[in-house]
């Protein structure tokens, strides 16, 4: 495990994340990403491989909302991405249901989520300023 702090744990998740919405060619994860942000985030403690495939949030990753981060780095599933923002109150009932729709209806479901993500990223630095 990597020895950070909470502050620099917090501040390269990040950076990953505007990263991968803002820099990236892709926000969607694929295979090699997706295990290289999961082995990076197993060294800083935040998630833990319980089997080959299954991987959990440790407590430190519970604290940091990972789950969150998670989505913004476009590590979930395209389809469970408006329910976490949804949870995290990003997006209200009646947005996580025009999303759904018109993701169904199209054949790259992310062109429809990613302006909602980003949002989503700004909105969550504003509301941590604004705790701090």
């Amino acid at each position: 495990m990597l020895e950070m702090t909470k502050a620099e744990i917090v501040a390269e998740l990040e950076a990953m994340a505007w990263y991968r919405l803002f820099n990236s060619r892709q926000w969607l994860a694929d295979r090699e990403t997706n295990y290289a942000v999961k082995l990076k985030l197993t060294k800083m403690g935040l998630i833990e491989r319980i089997s080959s495939n299954i991987w959990q949030f440790t407590p430190s990753g519970k604290e940091l909302n990972v789950k969150l981060f998670w989505a913004f780095m476009g590590m979930w599933d395209v389809w469970e991405v408006p329910g976490i923002l949804e949870e995290h109150r990003f997006i209200d009932e009646w947005e996580f249901d025009s999303i759904y729709t018109r993701m169904s209806r199209r054949p790259n479901p992310e062109s429809v989520l990613l302006g909602y993500v980003r949002r989503a990223y700004l909105d969550y630095g504003r509301v941590k300023e604004f705790l701090h």
